[in-house]
C-alpha cells in the first residue's frame, strides 16, 4: 500500500474527482485502438473550443472560421504583442494557473491556464509517467533548476509528494557524490525526471570510477527538454539498470509527446490534450508525413489562453501507423538549434552527437556562425584529429564549409539548466 498515493486520490475525490475523471478520459483516447472514440471526442472538444475563442477573445472575434485550418498561426511573439487580446472574457486571472518559460532561447513568456486544463496537465503526467513505471506517490529525484532557498510550501509540497529536488547546478563530482550517497539511503525505489545533461555528467563521473558506486534501486527514468545521446542511453542501462524513455513537453501547455517502450525510439503524441500539426518551415503549408517542419499545436483544454495552431518553435517529424495513431519519429529542438548546409538545405542536427565518436568530451557543441563557417567547441584535455573531423563534416556541410575547432575549459548552461548542443546563429 502506498499511503501518499491514497491520499492523493482521496483529495481528489473529495473534490468531486476532477483528476480522476480526466485520467479516464485520458487513458480511454490514449488507448483507443480503433480511434473512432479518440476522434469523436477530439472533434468535440475542438468544436467547443473554437466556438469558446471566436466569442470570447479579441483576437478571435468577429471572425468567419469554420475549421481550424482557417485559423492563423501564432506564436510567442504574437501573443506577447496583445496578451489580453488571447485572454478570454469568461475567466479572472487572479482564478486561473499563471505558467511561465525561462526564456532560454529568448525573452520569457507567460499565460494563464483553467482549472481544467490545469487538473489535464496532471492528468497527462499521470499516464505518460505510468508508462515508464513511475506512479503516484513513487519516491522521484527530480533534478532540474531550483530556486536557492525553498519556501516552507514548497518543500511540504515535496514531501507530500516524495519529491526530492536536487539542483543540476549542484552536480559538481562532490554533488554527484552526494546525489548518490543520499539515493543509496532510500529503502524504496527511486524514479528519476531529470534533463540528459544531468544524466551524462553522472554517468561520466562513474566512469571514472573503479567499480559503480549506485547500490539503490531505480524504477523508472524520464529524460525532458533535451536530446537522449547513445553515450548516457548505455551508460543510463549499464549504471542504473534501466533505459531512460524521453519526453517532449514545455511549460506553456504541457506533454506533448513521449517515448513509452524502451524498444520503440518514437514519441507516442498525446492527441488526448492537442491536434498537432507539421507545417513546413519558411511557410504555414502542412506537410505530408515524415518530413521535417514546425510542430504547430492547438490546445484542446486551455480555454483562459486559448492557444489555436500555436507554433511551439521546434521542428520534428511526423507518422502515422496502421491503427491510426500518430507518433513523433524525430523531435530536434527549435530552428535556432538547427543546421543548414551551406545551400541552405537543413540538415540533421543529431550531427553533433557524432563528435563523440572523435573522442571523450567533458562538453561539446556545434554552432553555425554564417552560412558557410561552422565552429566545434570541445571541452576536453586532448588534442583530437581536427584534420579528419573537418573531412568527414564537410561531407554534411559542404565542401565550401569553413569548419573551426576551438579548446574551451566551459561550454555554459542556460538559464534553464539546459546546454545547447546545437546553436544557430545565422539562421534565427
Amino acid at each position: 500500500m502506498n499511503l501518499r498515493r491514497n491520499i492523493f486520490w482521496f483529495l481528489d475525490k473529495i473534490k468531486g474527482q476532477p483528476l480522476k475523471q480526466l485520467c479516464v478520459k485520458t487513458h480511454d483516447i490514449l488507448e483507443d485502438k480503433s480511434r473512432k472514440k479518440a476522434e469523436a471526442e477530439n472533434a468535440e472538444q475542438l468544436k467547443k473550443l473554437i466556438t469558446h475563442a471566436t466569442q470570447t477573445t479579441r483576437f478571435y472575434a468577429n471572425k468567419k472560421y469554420s475549421v481550424l485550418q482557417d485559423f492563423p498561426v501564432i506564436n510567442k511573439n504574437s501573443i506577447r504583442e496583445d496578451f489580453d487580446a488571447f485572454f478570454s472574457s469568461k475567466y479572472k486571472k487572479s482564478e486561473c494557473r499563471i505558467v511561465s518559460t525561462s526564456g532560454s532561447t529568448g525573452s520569457p513568456f507567460s499565460l494563464y491556464q483553467n482549472r481544467e486544463k490545469v487538473f489535464k496537465v496532471q492528468a497527462d503526467n499521470i499516464y505518460f509517467s505510468k508508462k515508464s513505471g513511475y506512479e503516484v506517490g513513487d519516491f522521484l529525484a527530480f533534478i532540474r533548476i531550483w530556486p536557492k532557498q525553498i519556501n516552507i510550501k514548497l518543500r511540504f509540497n515535496f514531501l507530500l509528494k516524495n519529491f526530492m529536488p536536487w539542483n543540476i547546478l549542484d552536480l559538481s563530482d562532490e554533488g554527484i557524490k552526494q546525489l548518490i550517497s543520499k539515493l543509496n539511503k532510500q529503502n524504496n525505489l527511486v524514479s528519476f525526471l531529470t534533463y540528459p545533461t544531468a544524466l551524462e555528467k553522472i554517468c561520466k563521473y562513474i566512469d571514472a570510477l573503479e567499480s559503480n558506486p549506485v547500490q539503490f534501486k531505480t524504477k523508472s527514468i524520464i529524460t525532458m527538454s533535451e536530446a537522449l545521446n547513445d553515450y548516457t542511453k548505455d551508460k543510463t542501462e549499464q549504471y542504473f539498470g534501466i533505459t531512460p524513455l524521453s519526453r517532449y513537453s514545455n511549460n506553456e501547455t504541457g506533454i506533448m509527446a513521449q517515448q513509452i517502450s524502451s524498444n520503440d525510439q518514437r514519441f507516442r503524441i498525446n492527441d488526448s490534450s492537442y491536434v498537432m500539426e507539421i507545417l513546413d518551415l519558411d511557410s504555414n503549408e502542412a506537410l505530408p508525413y515524415g518530413q521535417p517542419g514546425r510542430i504547430v499545436l492547438t490546445d484542446l483544454y486551455n480555454f483562459a489562453t486559448p492557444l489555436l495552431r500555436y507554433d511551439t518553435g521546434d521542428i520534428g517529424v511526423m507518422e502515422e501507423d496502421e491503427k491510426g495513431i500518430k507518433y513523433f519519429t524525430n523531435v530536434s529542438g527549435r530552428k535556432v538549434d538547427q543546421l543548414y548546409n551551406t545551400k541552405g538545405d537543413l540538415i540533421p542536427s543529431h550531427l553533433s552527437l557524432r563528435l563523440m565518436d572523435y573522442g571523450k568530451f567533458r562538453q561539446f557543441q556545434l554552432v553555425q556562425k554564417s552560412k558557410t563557417e561552422y565552429h566545434i567547441n570541445l571541452n576536453t584535455d586532448t588534442k583530437v584529429d581536427e584534420a579528419k573531423i573537418i573531412t568527414d563534416y564537410k561531407a554534411h556541410f559542404g565542401n565550401d564549409a569553413v569548419i573551426k575547432i576551438n579548446y574551451v575549459n566551459e561550454i555554459p548552461l542556460l538559464s534553464s539548466g539546459k546546454r545547447r548542443e546545437v546553436v544557430n546563429e545565422y539562421y534565427k
